[in-house]
């Protein structure tokens, strides 16, 4: 028997579950935009002086200076990397919605309580990275969504604790999908569409033996960011500890700047969604 996560349901075959999926396919695409999805692990660092390549070099200063304020950097929702959901994150996926708003908040376990507000306006971008550079032996680079932010002991002492000791190692985002296509690796004409998804998405994958394994996986194209939070646990297992430090507030020159961008819009795109 195999059991199929998103029906819920376990069938004798893996073709039987492929042409449940496909008859369900509509709804469980609405389902997946719907939701609200809590995912991804981040790793964090204490920074003063990051390298061009994202490793960081020893010392804190601004903590000893200041030890009631600690400036974190997260690094997580790795791209091209199939996470525990079967969901393949592509490059590209956080554009629209930086270019509305690179500010977000830096919550507690997701959740929306003022007690479990970390940071108010952490400021998030994308950043390419070797794989190398985040402890995996993948070739080629990812794209990191990335966020620094301001975290005070008199908004939440718990956390700031929790990062001054360093024992948060990973966060999650809290995202809505706004384009996602199934991909499926089947020959038969009924699942033409999902078989040219999973021929065009599968080569971006570097963890394909996971795609193998289920013979099929979502490819998510765009997301909605809704917030960063501390967790214990990320559903995204690259996760590693960048350490120590960074004194400037300049971002890394090799980001994605939503203010910078000038190419257009599709003219259906609503800022508003976002």
């Amino acid at each position: 028997m195999i059991f199929c996560h998103e029906l819920n349901k376990s069938f004798p075959s893996q073709s039987q579950m492929f042409k449940a999926m496909k008859d369900e396919k509509s709804n469980l695409l609405m389902l997946k935009k719907s939701a609200v999805k809590f995912t991804d692990g981040f790793d964090c660092l204490l920074f003063d002086d990051v390298t061009e390549k994202g490793v960081v070099t020893k010392g804190n200063d601004a903590v000893l200076d200041n030890p009631t304020e600690l400036k974190i950097r997260v690094v997580g929702n790795t791209t091209n990397l199939l996470d525990s959901h079967r969901d393949l994150h592509v490059d590209g996926l956080w554009k629209r919605t930086l270019k509305a708003s690179n500010k977000k908040v830096l919550l507690q376990e997701h959740k929306r309580e003022f007690d479990k507000v970390i940071a108010s306006d952490s400021k998030v971008y994308v950043k390419t990275m070797p794989w190398k550079d985040l402890g995996e032996s993948f070739e080629g680079d990812t794209e990191a969504l990335i966020a620094d932010a301001l975290v005070k002991s008199s908004r939440n002492p718990l956390m700031f604790d929790q990062y001054k000791n360093g024992w948060v190692n990973n966060h999650s985002v809290g995202m809505q999908y706004v384009d996602v296509v199934l991909c499926i690796n089947s020959e038969e004409k009924y699942y033409k569409e999902e078989k040219e998804n999973w021929d065009k998405y599968y080569p971006l994958i570097v963890n394909n033996e996971v795609a193998d394994q289920t013979g099929y996986f979502w490819a998510v194209l765009e997301a909605k960011l809704l917030e960063i939070s501390a967790v214990l646990f990320g559903s995204n297992y690259v996760t590693p500890t960048l350490e120590n430090n960074m004194k400037s507030e300049q971002s890394p020159s090799d980001v994605y700047d939503p203010s910078k961008d000038t190419q257009p819009i599709n003219k259906f795109f609503n800022p508003n969604l976002y």
